[in-house]
């Protein structure tokens, strides 16, 4: 049997997973990871077939039950080496921007994810967030506090790759 982290992991690719679908968007979860678990990609219509558009926004995914939710805020430890990868990344210009996407589960796993006749409903919801400021020195982790209106839907998805394309980030 899977660990409950691999358990975890897997419900928070399934999620992007539908998202990133029903968003019309293409997505490539890595093989290997190297601070970037996979990335969104357009999907244009060129001379009546489809194609990538060459707008790509890539993302790190975490999965726990350690969040902490206040009225406004979702407050999550990330590990310091993560936080770092993002932070640096972000401060090179011309990379492809990399958010992190966090899929805040209830801390009973057997509440994970509810399978009836007419629904599958996997409990908790993804947030993302585009990290910026300064390296940090820490040893363990860094506490972040991402806005609860930052939820990961198609829409926001959609909006985030529009963000992509004009140059926004």
């Amino acid at each position: 049997m899977l660990t409950d982290q691999h358990i975890a992991e897997a419900l928070s690719r399934a999620y992007v997973r539908a998202i990133a679908g029903r968003a019309g968007l293409n997505l490539a979860i890595r093989e290997y990871d190297y601070g970037v678990d996979g990335s969104f990609d357009e999907v244009v219509v060129r001379q009546n077939r489809r194609v990538e558009s060459g707008f790509s926004l890539s993302f790190q995914l975490k999965a726990s039950t350690l969040c902490q939710l206040d009225p406004t805020h979702v407050i999550y430890d990330l590990e310091v080496k993560t936080y770092n990868d993002l932070i640096l990344r972000r401060s090179i210009k011309t990379a492809t921007s990399c958010i992190l996407i966090l899929l805040a589960l209830p801390v009973d796993s057997s509440q994970w994810l509810i399978c009836e006749e007419s629904e599958l409903r996997l409990q908790g919801t993804c947030y993302w967030e585009y990290l910026s400021g300064n390296p940090s020195g820490n040893r363990s982790s860094v506490r972040i506090r991402i806005p609860r209106s930052q939820r990961l839907t198609p829409e926001s998805l959609l909006t985030l790759m529009q963000n992509v394309k004009i140059g926004d980030w």
